[in-house]
C-alpha cells in the first residue's frame, strides 16, 4: 500500500530500540537523511556514538524491561514539553542459538523478557501517549521465525510468534484511537545478529533463505508509515511458505532436512 501514500518524516519525532545496530542503527540513518527528529535508544550509549553530535537525535540508554526508563525517555513527550510523539520502532532483540535440551534455562528468560516483555511494554506506555494525542504509528520488529517454528532457534522462534500475535492483536485496540500498528516479519538479515549464527549446526535453517540487507527492511518500515499496513513479510513468498507450513506441521517436517543441508551450504558460503 505505501507505494500509493506518501508520508514526511521531515520534523516528525519517532523513537527507535536497538539503534545501535542492524536493523535499528540503519534505521536511524535513513531517518536522519528524511529530516525526522529521532530519538535513538539503546542499551548502551557506547553502541550509538557516531550519533553523537547531530543535530535532529537524541541519544538515550533504555532498558527496555525498565519502566522507569522507558519513562525517562518518554519523558519528552509529557504534555508540558508540547511535542507530539509521531513514531516507536521497536527493533531491540536477541538471539542465541542451541536446541532446547542443551541450553542454559537462563535462556529462555534472556529471550522472552527482551524480545517480548521488553516490546510489550514499550508498546504499553507508548500506546497511552498516541491514544491521547489520537495520532502515531508503531513498527514492532518479528520474523520469518514467528510464522513459521525453526528447530535450532526454538526460543527465538518462539519469542518472535509472541511478538506477531500480540501485534495483531494490538492494532485492532488501537484503530479506534487513531494509531496504526505494523509488525514486519523479515527472513535472515545480514546484521550481527546473523553474523553470531555462523558456525552453528543449529542455526542451518536461518541460512536456508536469502539473507536481506538491513536498508530492505527499513524501506518497508518507512513505507508502513504511509500504507498503515497490519503486516509486512519480507521476502512475501518466503511468508506463504512459512504460512503454509506453520499450518501443516506434518508436512514442513518433510522438507526440514532438505532445507537444513542447503542451509550448512550457505552458511560456509556467507560472508
Amino acid at each position: 500500500m505505501g507505494i500509493f501514500n506518501h508520508y514526511s518524516f521531515n520534523k516528525k519525532n519517532v523513537i527507535v530500540t536497538g539503534a545501535g545496530g542492524g536493523i535499528g542503527k540503519d534505521t536511524v540513518q535513513s531517518l536522519v537523511s528524511k529530516g525526522a527528529n529521532v530519538f535513538a535508544a539503546d542499551l548502551k550509549k557506547a553502541s550509538m556514538i557516531e550519533f553523537k553530535g547531530l543535530e535532529n537525535v537524541k541519544i538515550f540508554e533504555l532498558d527496555v524491561l525498565s519502566e522507569k526508563s522507558w519513562k525517562s525517555l518518554l519523558g519528552e513527550f509529557l504534555p508540558g514539553k508540547n511535542q507530539k510523539l509521531d513514531g516507536l520502532i521497536q527493533c531491540a532483540g536477541v538471539l542465541k542459538p542451541g536446541y532446547v535440551a542443551d541450553i542454559d534455562t537462563k535462556d529462555i528468560d534472556f529471550h522472552i523478557d527482551i524480545n517480548v516483555k521488553g516490546l510489550i511494554l514499550g508498546c504499553t506506555l507508548v500506546s497511552r501517549i498516541m491514544r491521547d494525542q489520537k495520532s502515531g504509528h508503531i513498527v514492532n520488529i518479528a520474523s520469518l521465525a514467528g510464522l513459521a517454528p525453526i528447530p535450532g532457534i526454538s526460543l527465538y522462534s518462539t519469542s518472535k510468534f509472541a511478538v506477531r500475535g500480540f501485534t495483531l492483536a494490538f492494532a485492532q485496540e488501537m484503530k479506534k484511537h487513531s494509531v496504526s500498528v505494523t509488525v514486519i516479519c523479515p527472513d535472515a538479515v545480514k546484521t550481527p545478529m546473523l553474523d553470531s549464527q555462523v558456525g552453528y549446526e543449529e542455526t542451518a535453517l536461518t541460512f536456508s533463505g536469502v539473507q536481506l540487507e538491513p536498508k530492505q527492511v527499513t524501506k518497508k518500515i518507512l513505507d508502513s508509515f504511509a500504507g498503515k499496513d497490519l503486516e509486512i513479510i519480507l521476502p512475501f513468498y518466503r511468508g506463504v511458505l512459512g504460512k503454509f507450513g506453520n499450518n501443516f506441521p506434518g508436512l514442513s517436517s518433510v522438507l526440514l532436512n532438505v532445507l537444513k543441508s542447503k542451509g550448512m551450504r550457505k552458511q560456509k558460503e556467507y560472508k
